[in-house]
């Protein structure tokens, strides 16, 4: 009878186990469910700053060259060299706020008149004529020409000479200066030489002329 007893209260234990496992009552410790967390890989700027005395710090930039060509205008040449056969430029605008023509009054009078400087002859094939402003450069311009031929139409005079080559004719070469204009400081005033072909000065001489007359000189090849 004991057997009988103690074998049903076995029984009745174990089925009461059994239940507990299936309902998930065993009695352990639960173990939260962990997530996943994705690591932060934006690259965020450093905090870190450079001394500006620092060898490593930037430097400004101060090897830029600017490149330029000054220009120069109405930039004095040497003296005559006979190497140079034109040396007559035509200025007339970069001049024309200096060479306004005076009113021709009575300071005008004693130049008011062509001026000859005789004759010369020579076997030269060509005369170098050479032209300068002997007092203040002042804007005087002049006009070249030989048996009324034009040869340079305009020229500006400077302090130094400028000159240009003319072949010449047989016989009679009448070589004029006309005045174009009158300088800001009185009467147009040159001194020209003439050149042969072998660099002999076989001419020479000065003009104070009013505007629009002329300086002449007779060249006679033979």
């Amino acid at each position: 009878m004991k057997n009988i007893l103690f074998l049903t209260l076995l029984l009745l234990a174990a089925n009461s186990l059994w239940a507990q496992g299936d309902n998930g009552s065993m009695g352990g410790i639960a173990i939260p469910r962990t997530s996943t967390v994705k690591p932060d890989t934006t690259v965020k700027p450093s905090s870190t700053s450079i001394s500006p005395d620092s060898p490593f710090a930037p430097k400004p930039d101060t090897k830029k060259s600017f490149n330029y060509t000054p220009i120069t205008i109405g930039e004095k040449k040497p003296n005559f060299s006979m190497n140079q056969t034109s040396e007559f430029v035509n200025r007339t605008n970069e001049y024309a706020d200096r060479t306004t023509v005076k009113p021709e009054g009575e300071s005008n009078k004693a130049y008011r008149g062509n001026q000859s400087f005789g004759e010369i002859r020579t076997k030269s094939k060509f005369m170098q004529v050479m032209a300068r402003d002997f007092g203040a450069e002042d804007g005087d311009r002049i006009k070249i020409m030989v048996n009324d031929r034009i040869i340079v139409d305009e020229i500006y005079l400077t302090n130094s000479f400028k000159g240009v080559q003319i072949t010449l004719d047989e016989g009679f070469n009448k070589l004029d200066f006309e005045a174009l204009n009158q300088g800001t400081s009185g009467p147009n005033t040159a001194e020209f030489r003439v050149y042969d072909d072998k660099e002999n000065m076989i001419s020479g001489n000065q003009w104070n002329l009013a505007t629009g007359f002329k300086a002449s000189l007779m060249v006679i090849k033979e």
